[in-house]
């Protein structure tokens, strides 16, 4: 029986010649991705700007110093304001408490807000910083303030109504929690992809940082791609089957924090100016959705991209047809999927912009050019790296029977790697890059040292093998096989075979177990480029162990037993 029609019946082999196969096709249908090293482009680094604090300040005393009041009562839910005189009838919205109810009695006026204590505190820091404050814990409350600030300016700001940062080294952390990162992530990943870069590798770094790659980019077309907002536009149902604009995102006033109410239904309350409520009002009565609501939906469209679309609630509906409406809110279901579509919403409403404020710490360019020349070099250097353990090998075992199995193996790993790793540049973004292929030059002598393992051990039982000998390896294994009592060269099939092959891959998976777990903290330190550098050696060990590496055991077992 010739060796091919032998391997042919091998299921390791046929696993082999599979696989390959597999992965030549994926390379030539799906492609490589290349990072920016290899492709040119620039890069951003961003540092999130934000702290979590905790805060002591009485509501009673925000709302005295707010509302310039002579007295102020909690009763239940609800504070009850006291002022001097008469007050503008839009204070209370303007101050953040819409639905307050007002009565004027006396020359006082009585100012009811429905409110819990951590509202009235969460609002006046967000109105003195013009930024969005969340309650990230309780048991002591702790704020997220997403902007910049320090424990002296906190203080500041709370100085006027009686109030300081808490006491203790955890009472102000600078830096932001990981559902804030994650959520300022996904909004990169959502505009990059939304203006057609799909391919662009946005990284967290220690929950500070953003590091993004933005390949074939300058540097100030990047910072402009991050920073810009997008185009967010409100339209309204028509009787011709068609929208019509109503607003653009700058009527848009503010935008609160999405929460959820106690039936478990989530909502983006967000407030337009007086001019577009007016807009807003005109535009729902003239298009039909005043009267007939389930008939003219309100849309809302971020750069073309339809984010939102519902009909106008009962309730408001009736207040259109009277007065404009200034505080809005969108409806967006319940569970955790309204909880993700609120968050997204507040996003859009947002026109896109970033939930924090970010600063650019550093950034970069490589040109297209010396992108090229860096992956030319890659694989020249490769070519060299399979060369190089070519010549080992022929050096030390004389034999181009052994040599070119050896090599093909070496290199068929390699298409392999390639292969998983143009798949998971569709599924999850991976790029090749300069770290990456840094890796593959590495499996490639880790590899080569496990089937030198292999090839010893069948040869000499495990005995070192001369580095030079003018015998060849026909003779030094039938020399093995007397030695051993077997009176000629081990079969692939035999007991004696499979003895040897079982020590050889005893070392070899514990020698792949320990490079696999030393890139394991590569893998998840989040170090940018040694990420790709980690995954793929791990990628190339597996699909080694695994796949490759059993075959050329029993390829080679076969040629040494004269096949």
């Amino acid at each position: 029986m010739s060796l091919l029609e032998d391997l042919s019946k091998d299921r390791r082999v046929v696993l082999y010649a599979v696989v390959l196969a597999l992965a030549i096709i994926l390379i030539g249908t799906l492609g490589l991705k290349f990072g920016l090293d290899l492709q040119g482009g620039s890069y951003l680094q961003l540092q999130l700007e934000g702290a979590v604090a905790q805060v002591d300040v009485t509501p009673e005393k925000i709302l005295e110093v707010q509302f310039n009041a002579s007295s102020v009562q909690k009763l239940g839910n609800a504070y009850v304001v006291m002022v001097p005189g008469k007050v503008k009838a839009t204070l209370p919205d303007d101050l953040g408490y819409s639905g307050s109810k007002m009565v004027e009695q006396n020359n006082i006026t009585k100012i009811t807000i429905t409110a819990i204590d951590t509202d009235i505190i969460t609002n006046y820091l967000k109105k003195s910083m013009d930024a969005d404050v969340k309650i990230v814990g309780v048991a002591p409350v702790q704020y997220e303030i997403r902007t910049n600030v320090t424990r002296e300016s906190l203080n500041a700001i709370l100085a006027p109504v009686g109030g300081k940062v808490s006491t203790g080294e955890n009472a102000f952390v600078e830096g932001l929690t990981v559902e804030t990162v994650d959520e300022t992530k996904k909004v990169l990943d959502s505009k990059l992809n939304r203006l057609g870069m799909q391919d662009i590798r946005v990284r967290v770094v220690d929950n500070k940082y953003i590091l993004i790659d933005l390949a074939g980019m300058d540097v100030a077309t990047a910072q402009d791609v991050v920073g810009k907002p997008g185009k967010f536009e409100i339209r309204i149902q028509a009787d011709n089957n068609q929208t019509i604009h109503v607003l653009y995102g700058d009527a848009v006033a503010s935008v609160d924090i999405p929460q959820g109410d106690r039936s478990g239904g989530w909502g983006v309350p967000f407030t337009l100016s007086e001019e577009g409520a007016a807009v807003f009002q005109k535009a729902s009565i003239d298009a039909g959705a005043v009267k007939n609501p389930d008939a003219h939906p309100i849309s809302m469209y971020l750069d073309k991209d339809e984010v939102f679309s519902a009909p106008l609630a009962a309730e408001l509906a009736g207040s259109l047809s009277k007065v404009p409406v200034r505080t809005l809110e969108a409806r967006v279901g319940s569970g955790d999927a309204g909880s993700t579509k609120a968050k997204e919403l507040y996003i859009h409403l947002r026109e896109g912009a970033l939930p924090v404020n970010v600063a650019i710490v550093g950034s970069g360019q490589v040109s297209a050019a010396l992108g090229k020349q860096f992956k030319i070099q890659m694989v020249i250097a490769g070519l060299i790296a399979l060369l190089a353990v070519a010549a080992m090998v022929f050096y030390r075992y004389r034999e181009r029977r052994i040599v070119l199995p050896m090599v093909a193996t070496s290199f068929s790993e390699v298409v392999m790697m390639l292969g998983i790793w143009s798949l998971g540049g569709i599924w999850f973004g991976w790029q090749l890059d300069l770290a990456s292929l840094a890796g593959i030059i590495m499996v490639i002598g880790t590899g080569v040292d496990q089937l030198v393992i292999i090839t010893d051990e069948l040869i000499r039982g495990g005995e070192a093998v001369p580095a030079a000998s003018d015998r060849s390896i026909k003779e030094r294994a039938a020399e093995a096989a007397e030695k051993s009592g077997v009176g000629k060269a081990v079969a692939a099939s035999s007991k004696v075979y499979l003895g040897r092959l079982s020590r050889a891959f005893t070392i070899i998976i514990g020698a792949a177990a320990t490079t696999a777990v030393a890139m394991l903290p590569l893998l998840y330190m989040g170090f940018g480029a040694l990420t790709g550098f980690a995954l793929i050696i791990i990628v190339g060990v597996i699909l080694g162990t695994a796949i490759a590496r059993p075959a050329y055991g029993r390829i080679i077992g076969h040629i040494l037993a004269g096949n």
